[in-house]
């Protein structure tokens, strides 16, 4: 089974959920293009990475999700490493590693195939659902994917998050 990045859920509120991640390590491709083009063509880079394309030739087991952050030259796609693997191997091509430090997130959990125009709506939703509720995006939207192309689209599983922190009081 796929190992899922572990969060603990702070509080559930009007349009989405609090989270808090742990530290964590991932592995980045950047890539030029759009949410759908940039996601499909950094996939093969990073599994050929888990795959055993890497310094030690070490297989990695995929987790979920596959993370993508819009920047000035499209988007950086990543995987999340397992929890258990302390110190990944290098890549033998343009690929990052970069460790993570715990945040807090907002959460937007959401079904469907996972579109340029689907992310983005629901990027405004949750960014409309922040004010006012005593958080303040710090971050970019990211983009998170759990499931497969062969799972069907009504049962993928997808999410928008944005780093937080709490509003200070006047």
């Amino acid at each position: 089974m796929t190992e899922i990045q572990a969060y603990e859920v702070v509080e559930d509120l009007s349009g989405f959920q609090l989270r808090r991640y742990a530290p964590h390590t991932i592995v980045t491709k950047p890539m030029s293009g759009s949410l759908s083009q940039s996601g499909n063509q950094a996939f093969g880079y990073l599994a050929d990475y888990i795959f055993g394309n890497n310094e030690s030739s070490m297989k990695i087991a995929m987790t979920a999700p596959v993370l993508q952050q819009k920047t000035p030259a499209g988007f950086e796609v990543s995987f999340v490493m397992p929890s258990d693997l302390d110190a990944p191997p290098a890549p033998r091509s343009d690929l990052k590693i970069s460790r993570v430090e715990g945040k807090l997130m907002a959460a937007l959990r959401f079904n469907g195939s996972a579109s340029d125009s689907l992310f983005e709506s629901k990027s405004q939703k949750l960014l409309q659902a922040l004010g006012g509720s005593g958080y303040e995006p710090v971050s970019e939207v990211m983009f998170a994917r759990y499931d497969g192309p062969w799972t069907l689209p009504l049962l993928r599983r997808n999410e928008v998050l944005v780093e937080v922190v709490p509003t200070k009081a006047p």
